[in-house]
């Protein structure tokens, strides 16, 4: 038994390695400071990406062995809120949202984490997050920081 579950571990193991790596050969990210709505993608990478966009959609988050931050704290977000649709595997991935941001979360979360450490007044016109998608063996964390101040 320990013997057959060694064996499906490892190729488990393997073919995730091989999903990665075509993943990193054939998709491309579409993720900039101006990008209204993102598609993202880290494989065995880390990523950090500060959003300036007016409107922000939201948009699509790909991480595969590797590590994402995407600040948020300049953005204006749409009237319809934030959308975030994530496909993390053995990743880890910190959303930055202003105080006082809604999270709402929907995740499929397979042997992970998600934390919410934002921090939310009980204002029923601020800004949403919706986050959506699947989580294995990651961790997903979104934190509430002030506005930054631009320095000019």
């Amino acid at each position: 038994m320990f013997r057959f579950l060694a064996k499906l571990i490892g190729f488990l193991t393997l073919s995730a390695l091989a999903a990665a790596g075509l993943a990193k050969l054939f998709l491309e990210s579409r993720a900039d400071p101006d990008t209204e709505e993102l598609d993202m993608v880290s494989v065995f990478e880390g990523r950090r990406l500060v959003s300036t966009a007016n409107p922000f959609y939201g948009g699509r988050i790909m991480a595969m062995f590797s590590g994402v931050t995407l600040d948020l704290r300049q953005v204006t977000p749409a009237p319809t809120g934030v959308h975030l649709d994530l496909a993390v595997c053995c990743s880890g991935v910190q959303v930055i949202v202003p105080v006082g941001w809604k999270i709402r979360s929907e995740a499929r979360i397979v042997v992970s984490g998600f934390a919410d450490a934002s921090v939310t007044d009980a204002d029923p016109d601020a800004p949403t997050l919706h986050i959506s998608g699947i989580m294995v063996a990651s961790g997903v964390q979104v934190i509430g920081k002030p506005a930054m101040e631009v320095v000019r």
